[in-house]
Order: structure tokens, then C-alpha cells, then sequence
């Protein structure tokens, strides 16, 4: 059996797993950092027998916290937003050169046919989707 582990060694590095979770964004580490930092707080109070006890109390509390709560934070924090994205092209007139839209000082692609056209055409643009002018048929 192991030697129990200072309460200030635990709230490090239960610290240290929280700030792990900036690199993987699962929720899994805070909740094993958040275990451990209750332990520590814990072993400010109450004396544990050994470290096997610690540990193993950080990783139920990690559990219980992890099953109760990680899918509340992962909703509120991919929750998508309701307000249309603010789009600086939308319409307007373009003109055909060299297999590309011009508009508005930069060169889009369009799925539609440009054969019919040649360099210099104007065409206008009713929309743009995915990186791509929509023409008017």
C-alpha cells in the first residue's frame, strides 16, 4: 500500500488534468482534475489510510460527476446560434473572366455553365453559397 498524498500534491494535480482539458475539449480530464481537487479538499479534513483510497475516491467522484454533468456542458457549449451569419456578398453583378465570376474584387466559382459565356460577360448573382456564386438563370 501506498503512503497517502498530500492534500497539496492532489489539488495540483487536479489542477494540472483541468487545465489539460483546454487541449482535448471531452470533459473527461475536468471531471478527473475536479475529482481530485474535491479529494484534496477532502484530505484537508478527513485522514485517509492510504493512496489507493485517494485515487480511487477521485476517479468515483470523477464518474459520478462525469455521467451527471457532461452532457449538459457539451450541449451548452456546441449549442449552434440562432441568428443568421452576417455575409458581406450576397448579389449583385459579376463579370465572366477566364472560367471565373468576378465580383466584388475576387474571383468565385459557380457550378453553373459558363461555357455560353466569354471574358468580359456580365451575369448576375443572386446568392453565395459554400464558397460559390449562384447565377440568375
Amino acid at each position: 500500500m501506498l503512503e497517502t498524498i498530500a492534500a497539496s500534491w492532489l489539488l495540483a494535480f487536479g489542477i494540472l488534468l483541468i487545465g489539460l482539458e483546454a487541449l482535448t475539449f471531452t470533459f473527461v480530464l475536468f471531471f478527473l482534475g475536479i475529482g481530485f481537487v474535491l479529494v484534496s479538499f477532502i484530505s484537508y479534513v478527513y485522514t485517509f489510510d492510504n493512496a489507493e483510497m485517494q485515487i480511487a475516491l477521485a476517479f468515483i467522484l470523477a464518474l459520478i460527476l462525469t455521467f451527471a454533468l457532461r452532457k449538459t456542458l457539451l450541449s451548452k457549449l456546441l449549442k449552434s446560434s440562432k441568428k443568421q451569419e452576417e455575409r458581406a456578398h450576397i448579389k449583385g453583378i459579376g463579370k465572366v473572366q477566364d472560367g471565373a465570376i468576378k465580383f466584388d474584387g475576387t474571383f468565385w466559382k459557380t457550378l453553373d455553365d459558363l461555357s455560353n459565356y466569354k471574358n468580359g460577360d456580365k451575369v448576375k448573382i443572386i446568392d453565395v453559397k459554400d464558397n460559390m456564386v449562384i447565377l440568375e438563370k
